[in-house]
């Protein structure tokens, strides 16, 4: 009797697994970290507001993390650019499927640098993108760059008090699953706004009059704020700065 109930257990349960792999949902394997390395720096100025490797194994509680449907956010060792581990964000064609995490600012800054590493392995629809990163300021996108689904191609996107603006950073295609070094630096101040991006190191933009609705910024998000925004991302070696007065 305890063995057929113990036979019976374990069905049920691998019946479970079968019916949410497919159904779509993905299922986080726990990941095998290295702790002990370095935790990652730059040479931007500003208060580092996050630091992070992902080594932790977990998103630490400096994140927001927000997930819906099939979508998935959580560290992952299925590749990384340093140690073992990296952040890993995944979103279906799916209506509900959801995931991104954003870094809170510092209370009263003015400005922001952001610095990562990316690998982005899956893209999505055609006429849709895959974020890098994206500023905000309270709910509403201003300024955010991404990797175009139709050509691989980086491009800026602004949102002016007219509706967006769009700037291409780079004809060239960036290809699937290698890694590339993104850093942005926004400061907001309406028409008068400065953007910077740097792309594996060599600034691909800079304008100091860039014409946004925005004059504040509150956090920087990693992933889409929208629904079935399809595509697959790995993160690694994080640093946010906020900039205060």
């Amino acid at each position: 009797m305890r063995r057929n109930a113990v036979i019976g257990c374990a069905i049920a349960v691998l019946t479970v697994i079968a019916s949410l792999s497919w159904s779509g949902a993905a299922l986080a394997d726990v990941p095998v970290c290295q702790p002990a390395t370095p935790t990652p720096t730059d040479t931007f100025p500003g208060t580092v507001t996050v630091a992070d490797n992902f080594e932790s194994g977990s998103l630490s509680s400096a994140y927001t993390v927000l997930t819906a449907g099939t979508g998935t956010a959580y560290v992952s060792s299925a590749t990384a650019y340093s140690g073992s581990c990296a952040a890993y964000l995944h979103v279906t064609a799916d209506s509900n499927s959801l995931a991104d995490f954003s870094v809170p600012l510092a209370s009263g800054a003015t400005a922001v640098y952001a610095d990562a590493w990316f690998d982005i392995t899956v893209s999505g629809e055609i006429g849709n993108d895959v974020p890098y990163f994206r500023f905000f300021q309270g709910s509403t996108r201003y300024v955010d760059i991404y990797r175009y689904n139709n050509n691989g191609q980086l491009w800026l996107r602004v949102l002016t008090p007219t509706g967006n603006s769009y700037t291409r950073l780079r004809w060239q295609t960036i290809p699937l699953g290698t890694w590339h070094h993104l850093a942005m630096y926004v400061l907001p101040n309406g028409a008068s706004s400065t953007v910077q991006v740097w792309y594996d190191g060599t600034l691909a933009y800079s304008n100091t009059q860039v014409n946004t609705i925005a004059t504040a910024i509150d956090r920087v998000q990693l992933g889409a704020e929208h629904y079935r925004q399809m595509g697959d991302s790995y993160i690694d070696d994080l640093i946010v700065r906020s900039v205060l007065p």
